[in-house]
Order: structure tokens, then sequence, then C-alpha cells
């Protein structure tokens, strides 16, 4: 899988919570399960990227850290396209396993595909094809969720936040 998409995937399927006290995107008052009780119940539902931290391989595989937060702001849509391996995105997860991944053209949301997906323990797999990628979800609450998502071959390990839409 090229590295744009493994990372749009990564952006719309990340689901891992972030550990180390990291700032989240919206309140920590809801139910915390530390990313360890992870249902498609709990994880059926639309949310919108609002956080990346870690570090990954720009379109000339120079190491680029970052812990920013993303908005549509023409400045954070600058960012992202620099930065080549995410977009401003949203992810649907269906109580049926199905995922879907929105990019951010044109000033709205463009379905960019849908595929499968599954929980085990507090990991996300999400089935595309002849691909398979794992993540780890970190954190999910009412509100939040936190991915995180590494390969040492593609030089990537982020931290991916994302607050719930609907």
């Amino acid at each position: 899988m090229e590295k744009k998409n493994l990372w749009r995937l990564l952006t719309v399927m990340l689901v891992a919570m972030l550990s180390f006290g990291f700032a989240s995107c919206g309140d920590d008052d809801d139910d915390d399960n530390g990313g360890g009780n992870v249902t498609v119940e709990k994880l059926a539902g639309l949310w919108e990227l609002c956080h990346v931290k870690g570090t990954a391989l720009d379109e000339n595989d120079q190491r680029i850290k970052f812990d920013r937060d993303v908005t549509t702001s023409a400045e954070d849509l600058a960012w992202l396209e620099y930065a080549d391996f995410i977009d401003f995105v949203r992810y649907e997860f269906g109580k049926d396993n199905t995922f879907k991944s929105y990019v951010w053209s044109y000033g709205g949301f463009r379905e960019e595909g849908t595929t499968l997906y599954s929980i085990k323990g507090q990991y996300l797999i999400v089935a595309d094809g002849e691909y398979e990628d794992r993540f780890t979800i970190t954190r999910l609450t009412d509100t939040e969720l936190v991915i995180h998502g590494s390969d040492s071959e593609d030089g990537y390990d982020v931290y991916a936040t994302f607050k719930r839409i609907k």
C-alpha cells in the first residue's frame, strides 16, 4: 500500500488513544475505557480528525515531527498537503462493520471509500481487499477516539485524535 493511501487509512482508521497525558480535542469527562473495552457499538458513529502527534517521512523521505491540532483552516490544509501522508478526514464506523473514509476536498468532505473493519480487544483491524491494517485504540470515550499506528518500514509512528461528530 503506498504511503499516502496508508496515511489516509491511518487518519481514517487511526483508532487509538493518546497516552502520557496528551491533550484532547474535547471533554474527557465521558466513559474513558482506556482502549481496553472497545466494541463496535461504542465505536459506531462519525469521527473527525482534530489532532495528530508523531513522526513520519514526508514526500522527500525526510523525517518530520509534529504535534498539532487540525482544522479546516487554510493553514492546516496547506500543512496536510505538505505532509503528503495525511488528508483531513472523517471516518464513519458502522454497526455493521462497514468503514467509510472522507477527505477534505474543495471546501467539503468527499467520500474516499468503503471497506470493512473489526475489533479484537483494543485493536482496530481494517481490511481493504488484499491488505489488512492493524491499529491500536488507546482511548475511546463518547466524544474522543485516539488511534495509534506505526510502521518502521514506511517510517511513521502517529497518534491521531478524533472527535465524534455524530
